[in-house]
């Protein structure tokens, strides 16, 4: 077994770019890692006249300036026909969107860094994704999910927490496994959040979802005896006091959509959803909506929006 051989340096100073200069994520940092390795690999089968190859793993040995060059001496036909093979090959259209903006950026960085004097991405438009109309839920549906935790065990009032801030704040899941005990002021009655990209914001609490905090973190120490004391604890933990995270969190939330007998399709995020159209319905602007559920531009939320009317 072989590995497709590349200019390592140049990636190194892309993940660099894309991780301080843009504020990525972890996961979309890793992303734009695998999108630019496979389009490498696109490369290098065309310089080879080996394009049948690109399933299997394969050693293309060259020197660290025939690597490099492959990358710059890309034009706009090659990177068109990486887009007609990913069509080809039945990738969705959300993921050669995803791959045409990891080289979108990845060209940006190229000509900024003057490796390229002109950005062979220009031009390529990235087909269109159907976008598909977030479920709503009810205001019964929702008191019905509220109520499904069993409260007289941590874990249910844990569950019950988390379901009190996702129905009544919009944040994300991976917003929500994130916060620590000093991100919550149940004094003031208001949480700070941080976005993927980094940035802070503050939601204020209702009574309600004060009250399951309240409860929740009380019961938590009084059967477990987890220490709270240090600000930096995590707000959700699981049953060995480690902190919740997403996939396991998403899997809690589905279980309660199943036995409060919603549709299955209903994901954790259609619990966002609803909320925004709570907030739209009560007369809540786009700046505002913007605001309070941490989208970077103004575009994006009306374009969330128009989803909700749809």
């Amino acid at each position: 077994m072989g590995w497709i051989v590349w200019d390592y340096d140049l990636e190194n100073k892309f993940v660099k770019f894309i991780s301080y200069g843009k504020y990525r994520a972890e996961n979309t940092i890793s992303s734009y890692k695998s999108d630019l390795e496979q389009f490498v690999k696109f490369l290098s089968c065309d310089r080879i006249s080996e394009a049948e190859k690109l399933g299997d793993i394969f050693v293309y040995k060259q020197n660290e300036n025939q690597q490099t060059s492959l990358l710059i001496s890309a034009d706009t036909e090659k990177i068109r026909a990486f887009m007609s093979y990913l069509q080809k090959n039945n990738y969705s259209l959300a993921s050669i969107r995803r791959k045409l903006a990891t080289l979108i950026c990845f060209y940006n960085f190229l000509t900024s860094g003057h490796w390229i004097n002109y950005n062979p991405t220009t031009g390529i438009k990235p087909p269109k994704v159907k976008r598909h109309k977030p479920k709503i839920l009810t205001e019964e549906q929702i008191w019905r999910l509220l109520h499904l935790p069993n409260l007289e065990n941590w874990v249910g009032a844990r569950d019950r927490a988390i379901l009190e801030l996702l129905c009544n704040t919009g944040i994300r899941v991976s917003e929500l496994v994130k916060l620590n005990i000093n991100d919550v002021d149940l004094t003031n009655l208001r949480v700070e959040i941080t976005s993927p990209s980094g940035k802070k914001r503050f939601l204020s609490l209702t009574v309600p979802v004060f009250q399951a905090l309240n409860y929740y973190l009380k019961l938590r120490q009084r059967k477990t005896g987890f220490n709270d004391t240090f600000p930096q604890s995590p707000l959700f933990t699981n049953k060995f006091g480690r902190r919740l995270d997403a996939r396991s969190t998403d899997r809690r939330i589905e279980k309660y959509i199943s036995l409060a007998g919603l549709d299955q399709s209903i994901s954790p995020y259609d619990l966002r959803h609803s909320f925004a159209q709570k907030l739209l319905q009560q007369g809540t602007d786009v700046d505002e909506l913007r605001r309070l559920f941490g989208f970077e531009a103004t575009s994006a939320t009306q374009l969330y929006v128009e989803s909700l009317r749809q």
